[in-house]
């Protein structure tokens, strides 16, 4: 196979599903991200590059952090979601166990408990 030449490379483009099939293939492990780069003479950074957008492992998005207050205003911020999805926890277990002790007193009270 005769090999591209830089020009040549520059023009090429490829669509997103050709890209979204060749990550399910690396992903699926029937080849690796040196073959496919090697087969339609790719950078592997550009196959890496597929997989950090179009992979099941996807990276987040950058969070630039300017200076020492946006490191801790982010680390502030992190550490306040962690309080509240313990806190939501607690709610939940609290709300559960709040319904079954209701649903006891109605068997043993009755149907009239609800009422009064």
């Amino acid at each position: 196979m005769k090999k591209m030449t830089i020009e040549e490379r520059r023009r090429r483009r490829f669509t997103e599903t050709f890209k979204q099939e060749q990550v399910s293939l690396i992903e699926s492990g029937k080849v690796t991200q040196a073959q496919v780069s090697r087969q339609y003479d790719v950078r592997v950074n550009c196959v890496r590059g597929w997989m950090d957008k179009y992979g099941k492992n996807r990276k987040q998005g950058l969070i630039l952090i300017g200076s020492t207050k946006d490191y801790d205003k982010l680390t502030e911020l992190e550490k306040e979601n962690k309080e509240l999805k313990a806190f939501i926890g607690e709610q939940h277990i609290e709300l559960v166990y709040l319904k079954k002790l209701a649903e006891v007193a109605k068997e043993k009270l009755g149907a009239d408990f609800e009422k009064k």
